[in-house]
């Protein structure tokens, strides 16, 4: 098994070989991601101050949906530490302590691979807004929706089981919390997915919403 690791400085890269020693998995240290032709990776390692990190992660998530994606920051907080929770990273750490922070969470991931959280927003940012508050592109699952519906923040598929119709681009009743496809009208309950018209057959798949701190998560567990 690989750990592949896209970073540019030496103590990462030597903090990195030790975490893959300690695992007892093999380290591939590249610039690009097709300089790496193995089975695919249990983890990539992204140092987050570089100017392609996000392009990067989003690439990893693409090309291996099930591999733990780890960034790497120099110091907790700060831009580059936000640049990673946006781009997708499954788990952000300072280069010193990557060795010793991702064993654990590397083991666990592995047990339920594909699993993560992605941070959307500070609960303060929809304030009094309601409706649709924001469009996520997943690389792994496809467009996905956040509304407000008043009391709850939901995440749910962005497109209807019917045709493939963007919902979000449909209107929302914030009053029930039912969203109306744009192009045929099927209607669907944007928190438990439910479908309330046809002529979609097919409910929505939902996401866990998760408020930690003040910060708004999507938890992803398949």
């Amino acid at each position: 098994m690989h750990i592949v690791a896209v970073v540019d400085d030496g103590l990462s890269l030597r903090n990195v070989r030790r975490l893959a020693l300690g695992l007892g998995m093999e380290l591939a240290s590249i610039v690009s991601l097709d300089e790496f032709e193995g089975a695919p990776p249990a983890a990539v390692v992204i140092d987050l101050e570089l100017d392609e990190s996000v392009d990067i992660s989003h690439a990893s998530k693409t090309r291996w949906p099930l591999a733990m994606v780890v960034g790497l920051v120099t110091m907790p907080g700060g831009d580059a530490w936000k640049r990673g929770e946006d781009a997708g990273c499954d788990f952000i750490t300072t280069r010193g302590a990557v060795a010793k922070s991702v064993p654990t969470r590397l083991t666990e991931w592995m047990k339920n691979p594909g699993g993560r959280r992605l941070r959307l927003f500070a609960l303060g940012d929809v304030a009094g807004r309601l409706g649709v508050v924001d469009r996520i592109d997943d690389p792994v699952r496809g467009p996905l929706a956040v509304y407000h519906t008043g009391g709850d923040i939901c995440a749910v598929q962005d497109t209807c089981p019917h045709a493939g119709a963007r919902l979000s681009r449909g209107h929302i009743d914030v009053d029930d919390g039912v969203v109306t496809c744009p192009e045929h009208g099927s209607r669907f309950d944007v928190c438990s997915g439910e479908r309330v018209r046809g002529p979609s057959d097919a409910a929505l798949k939902t996401y866990r919403v998760i408020i930690d701190k003040g910060q708004v998560y999507v938890q992803f567990d398949d």
